[in-house]
């Protein structure tokens, strides 16, 4: 069985979106050790994550790492199953 996967999302004091902004999709284990590091969070934002709602991308977005994390990702050993670079699959057709 695949492990469960997870978005990594800023949370910042002076942004109201209906969407969450995604930097990267990862296993659960991998967001934990993220968020965990004291490095991934500032005085205005903090780097969170959720295992709810994932594939849906009304409620996010995904957004550019500017790298600020770089050390946190090498140092963890951190795989990146998706970020906004990686193209989306095609949308699976729902039978009527």
């Amino acid at each position: 069985m695949p492990p469960a996967e997870a978005l990594v999302f800023i949370a910042s004091k002076r942004t109201t979106s209906s969407r969450r902004r995604v930097l990267w999709r990862v296993s659960v284990e991998d967001a934990k050790k993220i968020c965990s590091d004291r490095r991934t969070a500032g005085p205005s934002y903090m780097l969170c994550y959720s295992t709810e709602n994932i594939d849906d991308p009304t409620s996010f977005v995904y957004v550019p790492d500017n790298g600020r994390h770089a050390d946190v990702l090498r140092e963890h050993q951190i795989r990146i199953i998706r970020d906004h670079t990686t193209s989306r699959p095609a949308a699976t057709r729902r039978p009527r």
